[in-house]
């Protein structure tokens, strides 16, 4: 049985070399694509490791990923207004968003995503494409404007391939789109070359949109350096600056384990002490008695005997040592969480208080930080994305003429450092820069009148604090 690939980034690589000639060649990532294997390998929790571990595993990085696409999308809304074509895009953005936190995750765990849309029966829909699932062919201004994407149908026993070179063109500011069709017997070989009309489902062998002010597709990538290759546009994984700490986590929640497995209380005995009175059949021979298989747990045979020839019979109970192993996989969970930017109580326990209180803030802000470049980062590429569905809807003619307008809402509890914005709040009011009123309206989101009724009448007023 073959070896199952995680990655499939270096084999398109290979693909595009032999079908479009000339455009892979100044992105060769071979570095890239063995850290893209090695992360996916981890996020879907088979790492090169797990033997060594004993099959124990902690799956730390699909936990990564996903904390940071909830933080990212925690609160995250998006309104597009403005005209009856803005109606129709709001609609066709929808389902992105339906949808959007686990294509976030999975782009967290290899480093990025591309948003790829196209017209099917009268709508727009989108390929959400993880890095290694494409091959970027051409960058300008840190723009991705060129790349291959690969699309695969099954029908009966047979696979249909499309690969698609799609690339923007900034000096004659137009989009074209170019395909080979491929078929074959197996899931994972092109096969023979075949036309666009003997593909399943209607498709386009090329066309160019014109008049187009960006890429008609958006590549957004985590807001990272590159410590793979560094040279490379591509994007690395939440988790890759971690990896050594992960494996190290695993080795120690396996020790924290074994202390448990090989701790259990046990009754190390004498076969001469656990041997049952003979017992014969209905013709005199011997019948071999076993002990109950509820047994074997807690009684381990052992051929001895003391020193005076009596059956040797002991108690094994050692002191199990999990404080010590619990303590010590702690402290490598708190360094993961400083590594890849998550407060700490993330991963590690949040009841531990070894931490000073300005330690704990300085890791939120830290956190705060990069959940905001997050953000504004992936604005940017739905932003580009909304204008490719902009532009595919006028050309294809999906809807009226119109203008739109995008409103954003991130939210502000993950970006925020409440505690300290709610002391300056409170100060503010003491030294009467703001009224209760305009405090309590903040603070809990209700109208002046609500907040004058939540005020006590019949006190003097005091200080909310001393």
């Amino acid at each position: 049985m073959s070896k199952p690939r995680f990655s499939v980034f270096g084999w398109l690589r290979e693909i595009v070399s032999r079908f479009f000639k000339g455009d892979a060649a100044d992105y060769t990532y071979s570095s890239m694509a063995n850290a893209m294997e090695k992360w996916l390998r981890m996020y879907y929790d088979e790492p090169l490791w797990l033997k060594k571990t004993n099959g124990h595993s902690l799956n730390l990085p699909a936990s990564i990923a996903a904390e940071f696409a909830r933080l990212v999308m925690v609160e995250f809304d998006v309104e597009i207004s403005g005209s009856p074509k803005a109606d129709f895009l709001n609609e066709q953005f929808k389902r992105v968003a339906a949808n959007l936190q686990t294509n976030l995750e999975k782009g967290c765990s290899v480093g990025g995503i591309v948003f790829k849309p196209y017209v099917s029966g009268g709508i727009i829909l989108t390929d959400c494409v993880i890095q290694d699932e494409f091959i970027p062919i051409e960058f300008f201004d840190d723009i991705c404007v060129g790349a291959v994407f690969v699309n695969k149908i099954t029908k009966g026993d047979r696979y249909y391939w499309q690969l698609e070179k799609q690339r923007y063109d900034f000096a004659a500011k137009t989009h074209s789109s170019q395909s080979k069709f491929f078929v074959s017997v197996a899931p994972d070989r092109l096969g023979k070359e075949i036309e666009a009309s003997e593909y399943p489902i209607p498709v386009l062998k090329e066309f160019t949109i014109f008049n187009c002010d960006m890429p008609l597709f958006a590549f957004w990538r985590v807001p990272l350096a590159n410590t793979v290759e560094k040279d490379s546009p591509l994007g690395i994984s939440v988790f890759a600056r971690a990896a050594r700490n992960i494996k190290e986590a695993d080795k120690q929640w396996d020790r924290f384990l074994w202390e448990f497995e090989g701790g259990e209380l046990a009754i190390d005995a004498s076969e001469f002490a656990l041997r049952q009175a003979p017992v014969q059949d209905s013709e005199g021979n011997l019948v071999k008695q076993e002990m109950p298989k509820t047994k074997d747990r807690l009684f381990r045979r052992l051929n001895a005997r003391k020193q005076d020839n009596s059956a040797f019979y002991q108690v094994f109970a050692p002191a199990l040592r999990d404080s010590s192993y619990g303590n010590g996989l702690n402290r490598i969970l708190r360094a993961i969480e400083w590594i890849v930017g998550l407060a700490y109580g993330s991963l590690s326990d949040p009841q531990d208080v070894d931490k000073t209180a300005e330690e704990v803030k300085a890791s939120k802000q830290r956190s705060y930080t990069f959940v905001s470049n997050m953000q504004k980062s992936l604005q940017t590429a739905l932003e580009q994305y909304i204008y490719a569905i902009d532009k595919y809807a006028s050309v294809c003619n999906l809807a009226p003429p119109g203008k739109y307008h995008i409103k954003w809402n991130w939210g502000d509890g993950v970006l925020e450092d409440s505690d300290k914005e709610t002391q300056v709040k409170l100060q503010e009011v003491n030294n009467n820069i703001i009224t209760k009123e305009a405090y309590l309206m903040w603070r809990y989101s209700v109208s002046e009148t609500e907040a004058a009724k939540m005020i006590p009448k019949d006190t003097e007023y005091k200080p909310f604090f001393e």
